[in-house]
């Protein structure tokens, strides 16, 4: 009898076996509502597919839908990687955001060239500030970084607003770029790009390419790197990182605020290509960005593919709700019945997994 470990072939094959079964049991389920309605489920999910990914406006709506959902999975990714479970990816997010209006408003004289990578530089270097508190919370009391992490989601709004009150550079800085950020920190939608021929009715936007730029990044740090290489080892087997010399505490650090600074990026590009101003309220990209991680199974590569998924599909909803009599909270419904499914083999992992597959890894303060 063969007991030998599966490859790292045979596994993908496993999971995208489990991960197909799972995607044709929500479409089983989102058919059966579709019918109860009065509704042809094939007509329905043929729609759903058309718009999303074969019309030019759609494939536009899923790059502008997909961009931050990229980098926050990416960041919950990086988490996962490192041992731990970055649940304050809401409050990085406004952070990013935050920071990223206040520096794109704050420096009129720099050119794009300067503008727009600094404002990024300061969006991630707030986001990793925002990830350091859970995380010195679980080193110093043990408590895990997910119960931290929600509870700094509550508390960062009061935190950003506190810190940005103290100074009056920041203050006037805030207000400014409520007003709108300076052209030279602005990233160039498609329809501006090419005269209104593409993405018009959208504000898909060059951000995509930093998200992609970012993942394929990490995606070869997490392998190729001394320090990628000490961050896996603190998740797969703390006690044995320490044993070899690797400082697992400063892996798991280095994880956590690298995702926090991530998922800050994903509401920098957010705020300098679609809304161009100061914002305080935030998309739900949080906890999507988790489940898009178990669906790309904690992998970069394969998360980024499953956010464009997650963004096509929500670019279809739009228009089925035009085309059909299902009403859109119940499309929404439908669409998210597909994105949880999606996930549940990689949550399966959790409870059945190797230790180098469970969910998170086994972080040990």
């Amino acid at each position: 009898m063969d007991i030998s470990a599966p490859t790292k072939f045979q596994k993908l094959r496993n999971y995208l076996s489990q991960l197909l079964v799972a995607l044709l049991l929500a479409v089983a389920i989102g058919s059966l509502v579709t019918l109860w309605v009065g509704e042809n489920p094939l007509q329905v999910y043929l729609i759903l597919f058309q718009e999303a990914f074969l019309k030019p406006r759609g494939l536009m709506i899923t790059i502008q839908r997909a961009t931050p959902l990229i980098l926050t999975s990416a960041a919950a990714t990086m988490a996962f990687r490192a041992g731990a479970i970055n649940m304050g990816m809401a409050g990085q997010f406004m952070v990013g955001g935050a920071f990223a209006a206040m520096a794109g408003y704050a420096f009129p004289s720099l050119p794009k060239l300067l503008h727009v990578p600094l404002a990024l530089l300061l969006s991630a270097a707030g986001g990793a500030a925002a990830a350091f508190v859970p995380a010195i919370f679980k080193r110093m009391s043990g408590i895990s970084e997910v119960i931290t992490g929600m509870i700094a989601n509550l508390l960062m709004p009061h935190l950003l607003s506190a810190v940005i009150n103290s100074s009056s550079i920041l203050r006037t800085a805030r207000f400014g770029a409520a007003g709108g950020i300076q052209d030279s920190a602005r990233l160039t939608q498609f329809v501006e790009m090419t005269q209104g021929g593409l993405g018009a009715g959208t504000k898909a936007n060059t951000g995509i390419l930093i998200a992609i730029g970012v993942v394929l990044a990490l995606a070869w740090w997490i392998k190729r790197s001394t320090l990628g290489f000490e961050v896996r080892m603190t998740k797969n087997n703390y006690t044995f990182a320490e044993f070899t010399g690797i400082n697992a505490s400063r892996g798991f650090f280095l994880g956590m605020m690298l995702s926090g600074a991530i998922a800050a990026l994903a509401g920098a590009v957010e705020v300098l290509g679609v809304w161009r101003s100061y914002r305080l309220g935030t998309l739900v990209v949080g906890w999507k960005g988790l489940v898009i991680s178990l669906i790309g199974a904690q992998t970069f590569v394969g998360s980024m593919i499953a956010a464009l998924f997650t963004g096509a599909m929500e670019s279809g909803t739009m228009n089925v709700s035009w085309a059909t009599s299902i009403p859109r909270p119940l499309i929404d419904i439908l669409v998210e019945l597909i994105i949880i499914f999606a996930a549940v083999p990689s949550m399966r992992m959790f409870f059945s997994g190797d230790d180098d597959e469970h969910l998170g890894g086994r972080f040990i303060s």
